[in-house]
């Protein structure tokens, strides 16, 4: 048991580009942008990343770019889709 509750896991679905769709579990979503690279370096292809708790450890889940997914949607809550990807985002 970790010294943070972090709560149940929640089912994210998502589908890519290439319209296949696939379900994951996670704690946490993240999706930075288009961030500045470290030193002078230059951006970053953006990316959203899962992230969760398994057996104590907090883990990297998925790291795509965001250019592969069209959208994520929470299966395990009700919320509106985030649309993320191409060029009708």
């Amino acid at each position: 048991m970790s010294a943070v509750e972090r709560g149940s896991l929640d089912i994210y679905e998502i589908t890519w580009v290439s319209g296949y769709s696939e379900r994951l579990e996670a704690h946490q979503v993240s999706y930075p942008g288009n961030l500045p690279g470290l030193f002078g370096e230059p951006p970053r292809e953006p990316r959203i990343q899962f992230h969760g708790e398994f057996d104590g450890s907090w883990r990297l889940v998925l790291s795509a770019r965001m250019a592969d997914v069209v959208t994520v949607r929470n299966v395990s809550r009700t919320s509106p889709d985030l649309m993320l990807g191409g060029d009708d985002a």
